[in-house]
């Protein structure tokens, strides 16, 4: 598309066209990402809506991008576009890649409408290998876990190896159980937090291969003039 604005959306025509009026409206006005937000989530099961919500929560958390009620029904400005395709990576998830580059936001409510055609061809299954792979292209949070886990597995031990001296001391402890159990404890944590400084250094590496632009000029100002 190369047009000064350009609009995305399914092809099913959930997303009612008529929304696009309202939108290129607000685009006139000055905003430059205007997002569409699901008002409902149409007819859908009981189990595709909570899995649905499951997903965008944890996508929420794991992005820091509010992902609720999120879809790929939005128009944006010429810069945004260009912003988005600038970006050298490949695995791109590209409803919070288009609230990352920023620019003036606005959103507009849509009713989910019914598909002219088809059934949806999302699982639950499929959802949770799309929030896998979504979290992965675009955070290094699963890394990052990996420190968590090996910190509370420390503090874990510690309680255990005082737990287990305590018990040596008073005579309770089986002979041989003590050193044994404080050995593993200390070996398994310290793999863990090794684990864990090996992740921190492999996310930094994933962020420089990506090579995001550290930030975007939105505008120039030269000579009083402004220039996009």
């Amino acid at each position: 598309a190369c047009g000064d604005v350009v609009a995305v959306m399914d092809c099913d025509l959930q997303h009612p066209p008529q929304t696009l009026i309202e939108m290129y409206r607000l685009w006139q006005e000055g905003y430059e990402v205007i997002e569409g937000v699901k008002a409902d989530r149409g007819k859908e099961g009981f189990l595709h809506k909570e899995c649905a919500g499951f997903f965008y929560d944890i996508m929420s958390k794991a992005t820091k991008v509010n992902m609720k009620d999120a879809s790929d029904f939005k128009m944006m400005d010429r810069k945004a576009v260009d912003s988005i395709l600038s970006m050298p990576e490949r695995n791109m998830f590209f409803r919070a890649t288009s609230s990352w580059v920023g620019y003036k936001t606005t959103s507009v409510e849509f009713e989910v409408q019914e598909r002219e055609a088809g059934v949806s061809k999302w699982s639950p299954w499929s959802l949770v290998k799309y929030a896998f792979t979504n979290i992965v292209a675009f955070t290094t949070f699963p890394l990052q876990f990996v420190t968590i886990t090996g910190a509370i597995c420390f503090i874990c031990s510690l309680v255990l190896m005082v737990y287990s001296l305590v018990q040596y001391f008073t005579g309770s402890a089986v002979e041989g159980y003590t050193t044994l159990l404080m050995v593993l404890l200390l070996v398994g944590s310290a793999m863990m937090i090794s684990l864990g400084i090996i992740g921190y250094y492999i996310s930094k590496i994933y962020e420089e291969v990506k090579r995001r632009p550290r930030y975007i000029i939105s505008k120039v100002i030269k000579n009083g003039s402004i220039q996009d």
